[in-house]
């Protein structure tokens, strides 16, 4: 990883570092109680000098967002994070249906797992890069119920899911979706050939069948600049 070609222009280095991990510790990515890698795990990471860890660490502590235990390590201290407020917006699931329908895109990386859950289910998880007009366009994690997964393993490989389940006819009998902005870190920053730091969307979606189980989850991050919603209000 090259830090350093990642970087916001005239942005100084620990400060990138600093504000990737602030942003991890106010949106919750980082909890409370977290222990942080060791300075020398971070240096050899990010590629960068110890001088730079330890100048992001110090910003960190001095704000409040972090303490550090002599022979223990440093750990994310108990902060208070910014309330949202949330704009509640009802849609059809046939909407989600015509939002990916236009969307064609090529699969760049992929990666695939599969894991048992505490309830005895299989699940794939599956890690990918779309590519859209010649570039990286979305980084995905999908988790998928490994029963759907079977009915159609190459489509699901290569293909947006929902559109698969929709030609499938997989019943869906509960989906919701959220959309926030979050702010690339460095493993994603560099899949998605942006800056550090740079503002992204992050959609969570989840899909329920008629028993209410979770089928179908997925986190898909669009760096800002090549996604926009638009919202057409019905009027009586």
């Amino acid at each position: 990883m090259d830090l350093q070609s990642m970087r916001r222009t005239a942005v100084p280095l620990h400060a990138e570092v600093a504000e990737v991990l602030r942003h991890q510790i106010l949106s919750g990515s980082l909890v409370s109680g977290t222990r942080l890698p060791t300075l020398h795990k971070l240096t050899e990471q990010l590629g960068v000098a110890r001088m730079t860890v330890v100048q992001a660490m110090n910003t960190l502590e001095e704000e409040g967002l972090i303490e550090k235990h002599s022979g223990r390590g440093t750990f994310v201290k108990d902060v208070k994070r910014p309330r949202k407020h949330t704009l509640q917006l009802k849609m059809e699931i046939s909407q989600i249906y015509a939002m990916v329908d236009h969307l064609k895109v090529s699969v760049r990386k992929k990666f695939a797992a599969i894991e048992k859950t505490d309830d005895g289910r299989y699940f794939r998880y599956l890690r990918r890069i779309h590519a859209k007009w010649g570039k990286p366009f979305c980084q995905v994690d999908i988790k998928l119920d490994d029963r759907i997964f079977e009915k159609a393993p190459e489509r699901f490989e290569e293909e947006i899911v929902v559109t698969v389940l929709k030609d499938l006819g997989v019943s869906i009998t509960k989906a919701r979706q959220n959309v926030t902005i979050s702010y690339a870190d460095f493993a994603m920053a560099e899949a998605l050939g942006i800056k550090v730091n740079s503002a992204v969307f992050r959609v969570t979606r989840e899909f329920m069948d008629g028993e209410g189980q979770l089928i179908y989850s997925a986190i898909l991050y669009y760096p800002s600049d090549l996604l926009e919603f638009e919202m057409e209000f019905t009027v009586d």
